[in-house]
């Protein structure tokens, strides 16, 4: 009710501190509609440009480890995933503009954890910056 019964655990490695610094600690149970997460990923992120049933293999494949993800935070995962992609990346160019101002929609909604998002824009911004 109050999370006060609910004790802090000490990171085993470090995966588990990133998830303890993105989703708090003791982080949430597993949330994510993988299903949603994969069409989000692939209709409004990456702009219908992989194959579904390889986003939605990707989308499997991340909720299957220890993250906590919400739909939209694994949904910008798979994507972040395709997006760095070298054999992708020319035919993402666009997409990825769509794509950055989607996460900080969902950010100002509240559905994406803050430090994933930072993660996202900075990963594409390496990638897809003007020269």
């Amino acid at each position: 009710m109050f999370n006060i019964f609910r004790r802090k655990r000490r990171p085993d490695n470090a995966l588990d501190a990133l998830i303890f610094a993105m989703y708090g600690n003791p982080p949430p149970p597993k949330r994510a509609n993988v299903d949603l997460a994969a069409s989000l990923a692939g209709d409004d992120l990456l702009a219908r440009t992989i194959a579904a049933n390889s986003v939605q293999e990707q989308a499997r494949a991340l909720n299957s480890g220890p993250v906590p993800y919400s739909t939209q935070d694994l949904a910008l995962s798979v994507a972040l995933h395709f997006f760095k992609q070298p054999q992708f990346i020319p035919h993402l160019s666009h997409a990825q503009i769509g794509a950055r101002l989607k996460s900080l929609q969902w950010l100002q909604q509240g559905l994406v954890a803050p430090l994933l998002v930072k993660a996202f824009e900075d990963e594409l911004y390496s990638i897809y910056k003007p020269d």
